[in-house]
């Protein structure tokens, strides 16, 4: 195998940003002129058109209605505004023209020679209640009784995503996304809280498969999304839905001819800020400053061999205007009896640093079908994914490289590092910090994905309101992993590194077979539905792995992995089986649809878990009472109004792996005994065994108001909940000296508890020319830990790193040192009687045990919460004849960061660069929040002005950010008949336009490292902000 490492990246990246893309696009854009041309000439063959638009009883334009010629399979599609044009062919100018809608009354207008038909179709009001997906069931979102979030799937489409978590930020109440800008990245999502300290990430169920909604799914192809949030609506997927459950159903092909849409979208990415830091002369200036500050002879980089002339910027080395490709392409259609459809995309996204792509491909294929009692379908995905990933952290090393560096040196050229990359050194310049530059040239590392994820079913009707489905379900991937780390030195305290060569082979399969049997029927006034089932989903997940190093490369870089080539082979390989087995039903039940009750069961087996703690039950029950058809409830402005409540118990079986139950014993260990030295085998405990391990189970209680008023102008749905979570793993410490030697081991002991307030409403205008509607979403959601289990020596708090997991607090609160401001003068420091070390210019800290000492451990205390108190978002769109407007507001509030990368620019050290407005206290400069530096001495005073770990670093992490907004035209149907077009739609959008924020790092929206450090900013990839151009048409 032979591979070309790229050596010109820097140069690369320097070309125009768009040239690249305009050139990947030629023959996109030739095929589809050649295919419009195609289709113009078959529209100019064809006889009169009729064209009209189609509108609501309130006048609304009805978009997607099906109109055809009775009789034959001539038909068109209306457009976003209700427009329609259908070309008729010899004959049938005397025929019928059939307007067919969901939700509607379908409608026959006889043609009778007309070329302008206009319609109006009233509303089917028992079709028109909106059906929501619950699981193995569906129905009217009026009879629900559970907590469910139902998003728009064109409020989610108009985001450029990852996944479709990502898209989901700010589209549903208690619904928490925390993004990231890396390409093929996925972001972090929690539904009402964390219930765990494991796997928090939801349950993905998609057209009946469960699964993960992996970045190979494709955004675009979603027609429904459903959020189930309580136990009521989200039991019946038991031991996996503790985390809330995700429900999509994607599109399908309506009834009519063939349907051709096709959407492109490019855009540009760009930082949205960058840091502000000082140039190579300024860095100098204040580093020989601090150097004397302290009598100490400087770094030769700032001093004597400092050459004015090199004035590194990393920022720009590394930072590009990335790129985003998206094109989309649709056939569908159907008939009474059928429908299909297949949709393909391509979408490619270039990273804001360099060398770091994503791109994805994949087919769909859609159809469903009736014949008597049977009906049948299937839903397949197919796609391929290549992940070009970033190397190293480069977000923070180029804070932490020196400006006084250039990238390349002959100064660093040896045997080594041939390149001469810029390490520094200990005289020179002294940054431990890898050269990121260096990092993306010399280390290639790519995963490339391919999938195939779907599901088939039969169903049956035994009798009237009583069928049999089947399903059958797969998911299957197989993965390669390619790493490649060409000879050269990144950092100085790795002088050392051989070309190294790694390559993993994973292949993942899971099989789900499920059989139900569904039961719908009305007697009067009682209505009764009900599902029993049984699910069966088999996982295998195998890997194997090796690497080598020395390998030999020639003159241009290239090198071969060949087995006789290369030393220090490590090869090795695994296999994961596990299963889940479950029993499940639900019962509805309604009288005089006013009297709702609910009723819900699941069992489940799971081979992860040890043999007597495989199963579980998880039951679950609601109730409602839809007071609005109460007989003494009379006010007119109030068109609906419902009291829900609702409690269950869920499971989280994701938190272990399998065979974790086991205990392991490792033969790595030898010893030497005997007065002749003798070599002899050990072997030592890494694994206890723990067959007591089990899923940890959430019992959760709901009540909620959904309301409706001013002829459902304006609807509102309230609700508080409170979860816990009981039996959550957390590690136990048990010491060395029992054998075990596999560090701390899991076990069920932690108890958790959510609470929280949601509130969504929403607000739709009159019909009128102008019309709108605004959503707006509020989420407010306190965790507490109420047991931790036995951590040894009366410990009730887990520590990781600056914050601390106590119980009766959040999770991972940050505990510091409090900082008062900065010592003045020496009779301040004697006042505060604290710190007798210190020196005017230094951090006062206070004494919180107040024994007049400063000691580390006794004075940190809670000073903030990773946590928002609140959340929200808002959705408005307008329209105005062709013209449509959206607008997505996020925004959180409460939450404090802990800002990493300003630590590395601030705490006044000598290997990191400085921002531009640090200002360290001097005698002349007194008015400044920065205390004083110095370098190369032991003075107790500045070592405590660069502590981590105080309150200095934290900042406030609210903002308000305009996510997504987008303006688009719908061009008129009479411009677009003569090439034979039925709708086009071009339209302009921008992400993450505006962020309004106090925190000073590069985006306020964080992932975080993990559970216990969920507000620590460690330098990750922010969002970005996005300009897009998208053209949307069909035929």
């Amino acid at each position: 195998m032979k591979r070309k490492l790229p050596n010109d990246l820097v140069l690369e990246e320097c070309q125009h940003p768009l040239k690249k893309l305009l050139s990947s696009r030629w023959l996109f854009l030739v095929l589809l002129g050649l295919f419009i041309g195609i289709t113009a000439q078959q529209a100019k063959a064809q006889g009169t058109a009729v064209t009209g638009r189609v509108v609501s009883a309130e006048g609304e334009g009805l978009a997607g209605v099906t109109v055809v010629v009775r009789g034959t399979s001539n038909g068109a599609s209306t457009d976003a505004t209700g427009n329609y044009s259908i070309n008729l062919a010899s004959g049938q100018e005397n025929g019928t023209l059939v307007f067919s809608y969901i939700g509607f009354r379908a409608q026959e207008v006889p043609i009778a020679g007309q070329t302008t038909i206009n319609v109006t179709l009233q509303s089917d009001e028992q079709a028109l209640s909106e059906v929501v997906v619950i699981g193995y069931q569906t129905i009217r979102k009026e009879d629900l009784t559970g907590a469910v979030s139902v998003v728009e799937a064109s409020d989610a489409r108009r985001v450029t995503a990852n996944t479709v978590a990502e898209s989901l930020q700010g589209l549903a109440a208690g619904v928490t996304v925390r993004t990231t800008g890396a390409p093929g990245a996925a972001a972090k999502i929690d539904i009402r809280g964390t219930g765990t300290f494991g796997a928090n990430e939801p349950l993905y169920v998609i057209d009946g498969m469960l699964t993960n909604a992996t970045p190979d799914f494709n955004p675009n192809d979603i027609e429904t999304i459903q959020v189930l949030k309580d136990a009521s609506a989200a039991a019946i997927y038991g031991s996996r839905a503790a985390n809330g459950v995700i429900i999509i159903t994607t599109r399908k092909g309506k009834e009519g001819p063939l349907q051709i849409a096709g959407n492109v979208k490019t855009g540009i990415q760009q930082f949205r800020k960058r840091w502000d830091l000082r140039n190579s002369s300024e860095f100098a200036e204040l580093n020989r400053q601090a150097y004397a500050n302290v009598g100490v002879n400087p770094q030769t980089s700032v001093s004597t061999e400092f050459d004015p002339n090199v004035d590194t910027d990393w920022q720009d080395a590394l930072m590009r205007t990335g790129s985003t490709q998206d094109y989309n392409l649709s056939l569908s259609g159907g008939s009474a009896t059928g429908n299909y459809l297949v949709s393909g995309n391509y979408f490619k996204n270039k990273g804001t640093i360099i060398d770091n792509s994503f791109e994805r491909a994949n087919i769909r294929v859609n159809t469903t079908g009736e014949r008597g009692r049977f009906s049948f379908g299937e839903f397949f995905l197919f796609s391929y994914t290549h992940d070009d990933y970033l190397e190293g952290t480069p977000l923070v090393d180029m804070l932490r490289m020196l400006p006084t560096m250039p990238i390349q040196s002959s100064r660093y050229v040896g045997p080594n590092n041939p390149e001469g990359w810029s390490i520094g050194d200990q005289t020179f310049a002294n940054t431990f910090a890898e050269n990121p530059v260096a990092l993306q040239n010399l280390l290639q590392r790519d995963l490339y994905s391919y999938r195939a994820r779907g599901n088939a079913f039969v169903a049956f009707e035994i009798l009237e309101g009583l069928s049999y489905k089947f399903n059958a379900g797969l998911e299957t991937s197989f993965d390669n992993f390619r790493g490649f780390r060409r000879p050269g030195v990144i950092r100085q305290s790795t002088p050392n590194v051989l070309a190294t060569a790694d390559e993993n082979r994973a292949q993942f399969l899971s099989t789900l077979l499920e059989h139900t049997v569904n039961f719908e029927r009305r007697f009067g006034d009682h209505n009764v539905s009900a599902v029993a089932g049984i699910s069966n989903q088999i996982f295998r997940y195998e890997q194997i792995y090796g690497q080598k190093q020395n390998l030999p490369f020639n003159s241009s870089g290239q090198y071969y992995t060949v087995l006789n080539q290369g030393d220090n082979p490590i090869v090795g390989s695994y296999i994961n089986k596990w299963a889940i087995l479950g029993y499940l039903g639900r019962v509805n039940y309604s009288f005089k649809d006013k009297y709702l009750l609910s009723a819900s069961f699941r069992r489940d087996g799971d081979s992860r878990f040890g043999p007597d703690y495989r199963w579980g039950n998880f039951p679950s029950v609601s109730v409602a009472w839809r007071l609005s058809e109460e007989t003494f409830f009379e006010l007119p402005w109030v068109s609906d109004l419902k009291l829900r409540a609702s409690y269950g118990a869920l499971g989280n079986s994701e938190v272990l792996s399998p065979w974790q139950y086991f205990g392991r014993i490792s033969p790595f260990p030898r010893a030497v005994f005997g007065t002749t030295p003798t070599i002899f085998p050990g072997s030592i405990n890494i694994q206890l065994a723990n067959t007591d391990l089990h899923w940890e189970e959430k019992k959760t209680t709901n009540f909620g108001v959904d309301a409706a008023f001013l002829n459902n102008r304006l609807l509102v749905t309230a609700e508080y909940f409170i979860s816990k979570t009981e039996d959550v793993l957390t590690n136990l410490p048990v010491p060395l000296t029992t054998g075990n030697a596999g560090g701390s081991p899991p076990v069920n002991a932690a108890s958790l508890q959510n609470k929280g307030v949601e509130l969504s409403a929403t607000w739709r205008s009159a019909e009128k020319a102008f019309k709108w509607d605004v959503n707006v979403n509020f989420t407010h959601i306190k965790n507490e830990v109420l047991e931790l289990g036995n951590l040894g020596e009366g410990r009730t708090y887990i520590q990781s790193g600056d914050a601390r997991t106590q119980v009766g607090r959040a999770i991972g609160e940050w505990y510091v040192l409090k900082t008062d401001g900065i010592f003045q003068n020496q009779a301040e420091i004697d006042a505060h009687g604290v710190q007798p070390w210190a020196k005017p210019g230094d951090i006062r800290y206070i004494d919180v045990d107040g024994n007049k000492e400063l000691d580390v451990d006794k004075d940190r205390t809670y000073v903030g919460s990773p946590w928002p108190k609140i959340q929200g978002g808002v959705v408005w769109n307008a329209s105005y004849k062709n013209f449509n407007f959206s607008m997505q507001w996020y925004g959180v509030a409460g939450n404090k960061i802990y800002n990493r990368p300003r630590y590395n620019t601030d705490r006044g050290d000598e290997n990191a660069s400085y921002r531009s407005d640090y200002s360290p206290w001097t005698p002349a400069n007194t008015n400044t929040e920065d205390p004083r530096i110095g370098f190369g001495n032991t003075d107790r005073g500045i070592q405590y002005n660069a502590r981590p770990d105080t309150d200095r670093w934290l900042e406030d992490g609210s903002y308000l950010r305009l996510r997504n907004v987008e303006i688009g035209y719908n061009v008129p149907a009479a411009l677009l008949q003569p090439v034979g077009l039925q709708s086009v739609r071009v339209s302009l959008s921008g992400q993450n336009l505006f962020t309004f924020t106090k925190y000073t790092g590069l985006d306020p929206d964080i992932v975080g490292v993990n559970i216990f450090e969920r507000g620590l900013d460690n330098g990750q990839y922010p969002a970005l902000r996005i300009y897009s151009l998208g053209v949307q048409f069909g035929f």
